[in-house]
């Protein structure tokens, strides 16, 4: 009985520590497989060499099992096609990814939503970040900048570009796209929510949902108290997207809920906040690393401006061949998301170039971040060289060819629509907004250290390595 009576005793104990076992089994079951590659079974924590050396040995279609997941990577100008073109019943992101966005961005919107209420409001987000709302956004990101670096010491200093970039465009993107009560409330609070639901869009969470998630019912609580008051304040005269999609109404007749509101609004500042303020620090770092490039900068401001004086606008923003060649050439070589996926969710998806047949719960990857450092499209990949962009003369530009050679998606003309090497965004249109070219007016710029930091592939966007610090020197 004695014995009995100690092994029920301990019954507490030896589940904890069956408990803990099992879950140090669980994990080193994880990490083998995320940093231990086996054939082409397992991803390492490099995933770019990973990918290249698979189609070094496997060609540009291959699978690999990630987590359990079956994963299917097709490669070049035509994987791309593939993967962008499918048919929505054959593949689909919101199979991909729903599972994780649903508790970040909330129900019933984005890949939460029907396919046909998704596109309405992908409508209503383009209608609200039109070419005139662009033409108002300029000066206010022009001040916010100014602003924002005013608390920079003198004469000169180090920086973390990537951190710096994270809160000005927290401040540019509130300002401009959020909302005005956003902007002027952009204390601890706010920021704790960003930073919270910023923990909520992590590559863990692709592989294991996180259902108890809750920052994001906080932010739409917070949306629909604005939305409240500008109806009750009759206040409607905003030249942002909150306003925008406050005014917009599905193809039924029906006002979009403000809780589709809050997150659309969650969505975009996701969408845009994390990509410009990462396509921002690697410019930043890659101009660092070539003044050159900083000085020619300088002087087309100054052949199409007439003067470094001259206040940035959105038109003539356009007009700089470099300046959008250095945009172009940062997100080649530094894509924010370096592979994006599609489950297919038909009984078998046919890849048509090989004939392979892929069946049905495989995940599809594209990888822009593999496809475009690849030499059979681009001189000298892995060079950071804007100038590529100008010359035209890396082999990709031989297939820019025909009417599709014009589509531009927001950072120029890409070639031919998705079956283009170069989708840093993936086939779809976007915008970065150009934070840097106003800063070589205010700083010179230089490496800490000499080079350009890795890549940090442990979120969902690539960001560089920490710390990614540069040297900046105020300029009269």
């Amino acid at each position: 009985m004695a014995l009995v009576s100690a092994v029920v005793s301990s019954l507490p104990t030896l589940l904890t520590y069956g408990a803990l076992a099992l879950g140090v089994v669980f994990a080193i079951h994880i990490l083998s497989q995320l940093i231990v590659p086996q054939n082409p079974q397992h991803p390492p924590h490099n995933p770019i060499q990973f990918l290249k050396d698979c189609q070094k040995k496997y060609g540009d279609v291959f699978t690999f099992y990630m987590v359990g997941k079956r994963v299917t990577v097709c490669l070049g100008a035509d994987g791309n096609q593939f993967v962008f073109n499918a048919k929505q019943n054959l593949s689909s992101a919101a199979e991909a990814y729903n599972d994780m966005t649903k508790y970040v961005f909330g129900r019933e919107v984005v890949y939460d939503a029907p396919h046909n209420v998704f596109m309405e409001q992908k409508r209503f987000i383009k209608a609200g970040l039109n070419s005139e709302c662009f033409r108002q956004h300029v000066p206010m990101i022009v001040q916010e900048t100014t602003e924002f670096f005013k608390q920079f010491k003198k004469p000169e200093g180090v920086i973390d570009a990537y951190s710096t970039f994270g809160k000005l465009i927290i401040c540019t993107a509130s300002r401009c796209l959020m909302g005005k009560e956003i902007r002027e409330a952009l204390d601890e609070t706010v920021a704790g929510l960003y930073y919270d639901l910023d923990q909520g869009f992590q590559p863990i969470n692709f592989m294991f949902p996180n259902s108890r998630f809750r920052p994001c019912e906080k932010m739409a609580n917070l949306y629909s108290s604005i939305i409240q008051r500008r109806k009750r304040d009759n206040d409607n005269s905003n030249a942002d997207l909150l306003q925008a999609l406050m005014d917009a109404t599905y193809k039924d007749g029906s006002s979009v809920p403000d809780k589709h509101i809050a997150g659309m609004m969650i969505a975009v500042l996701f969408g845009g906040q994390h990509t410009s303020a990462t396509t921002s620090a690697w410019t930043i770092l890659e101009l660092a690393n070539q003044p050159e490039l900083i000085t020619a900068l300088r002087q087309e401001q100054i052949e199409k401006l007439g003067s470094l004086k001259t206040d940035l606008t959105f038109d003539n923003l356009k007009d700089m061949p470099l300046l959008e060649a250095v945009i172009r050439e940062t997100l080649r070589l530094h894509p924010p998301i370096f592979q994006m996926m599609r489950k297919v969710i038909a009984d078998k998806i046919v890849y048509e170039k090989s004939g392979f047949e892929i069946p049905k719960g495989n995940f599809l990857c594209a990888s822009p971040g593999v496809t475009q450092v690849d030499p059979k499209y681009f001189n000298e990949p892995e060079r950071y060289n804007p100038y590529r962009w100008i010359e035209k003369t890396d082999p990709v530009h031989q297939l820019e060819v025909g009417d599709d050679a014009n589509i531009d998606y927001g950072f120029g003309a890409v070639g031919i629509s998705s079956k283009s090497p170069f989708l840093p965004f993936g086939a779809g249109r976007h915008r970065c907004i150009d934070h840097p070219f106003y800063l070589i007016r205010m700083f010179d710029f230089a490496s800490e250290k000499g080079g350009v930091p890795k890549p940090d592939y442990t979120s969902m966007v690539v960001v560089p390595e920490h710390p990614s610090n540069i040297k900046y020197t105020w300029r009269e």
